[in-house]
């Protein structure tokens, strides 16, 4: 598995845990936990936010997507309309690629097809007779025309509801108060879970809004991993980009403790790590991570936990 591929770690595990109870009892919840432990990977993937993003409202032949949850990053700079707008539009967007919309798109598109096909047939048909209207009439009435199929196709795609039940926003910690304020109204008017994400001390925050914080009904702490995981993460899942996969082990004891030891279970940096040690095993033409590899590796990071 390449090293940019998503692994469903056991705090993954905890974290969707704590989506599903945010959702299913319409609470309030806030997850922290330090820069690069997984936060906004994990809730990308949890709402499948990837695979929204590369759907077009406009496009009824792409695929719908099952999906109940909206994935939104707040601005650097934010006011209550545009978190407003913002959020409306996450939401808006889910409902119109949703596996319920394209299914009616597809169906309304091919009585469409239909009806101004023999519309078209029955054209030169009607031109050829001097009571058109009378004739035009009798063709016409055994199934709808394209334009009265044109106001149920709109006023089915009004009928589907929203099918967002939680809002997951991330870069909480940048919301003023007025913006939180309107974070608060939305969730307040609409029957969903919220869910904030931040950095530590986010809780703290919130803490002086009593309205707001009166809402939260889960806190999760998103930690890095335990060395146990980092080990079956690493033996099992992950692997640098520039080893080939096979039955031997890519990497020895000593260069596995080393990883664990630069990286501290923060994927970020392991992500940044693994970028190095394919660098070091090419230049080099090796094919074994060893200690010397990772300290190579860990020479050329900007950043680094020791």
């Amino acid at each position: 598995m390449p090293a940019t591929s998503f692994v469903e770690t056991r705090e993954y595990r905890k974290f969707a845990e704590f989506c599903e109870d945010c959702r299913r009892y319409r609470y309030i919840g806030l997850c922290y936990g330090p820069p690069g432990v997984g936060k906004t990977l994990s809730a990308r993937h949890y709402t499948k936010w990837k695979k929204l993003e590369s759907r077009r409202r406009s496009d009824s032949r792409q695929k719908g997507v099952d999906a109940h949850s909206v994935f939104h990053t707040v601005p650097v700079s934010n006011s209550p309309r545009q978190i407003e707008l913002d959020l409306m539009n996450a939401r808006e967007h889910l409902r119109y690629v949703s596996s319920a919309m394209r299914k009616l798109e597809k169906e309304m598109d091919r009585k469409l097809e239909k009806a101004r096909q023999q519309e078209k047939e029955s054209r030169p048909q009607l031109d050829e007779n001097r009571d058109w209207l009378e004739r035009s009439e009798s063709i016409f009435s055994a199934q709808p025309t394209v334009g009265q199929l044109t106001v149920e196709r709109s006023r089915r795609i009004d009928a589907i509801k929203d099918p967002t039940r939680l809002i997951i926003v991330d870069e909480a910690d940048r919301l003023r108060i007025n913006s939180m304020e309107q974070v608060r109204s939305v969730f307040d008017q609409g029957d969903i879970g919220l869910i904030l994400i931040g950095m530590p001390g986010l809780e703290k925050r919130l803490a002086r809004y009593p309205q707001l914080y009166s809402r939260v009904g889960f806190v999760h702490e998103f930690r890095t991993l335990q060395k146990t995981e980092i080990v079956e993460l690493l033996t099992r899942d992950w692997r640098p980009r520039g080893i080939p996969c096979s039955s031997e082990p890519w990497a020895d004891d000593e260069g596995i403790a080393a990883i664990i030891r630069v990286t501290g279970g923060n994927f970020r940096l392991l992500d940044r790590l693994f970028g190095q040690i394919e660098r070091v095993l090419k230049i080099n033409k090796l094919d074994k991570v060893t200690s010397e590899v990772v300290d190579a590796a860990r020479e050329s990071l900007v950043i680094g936990v020791e």
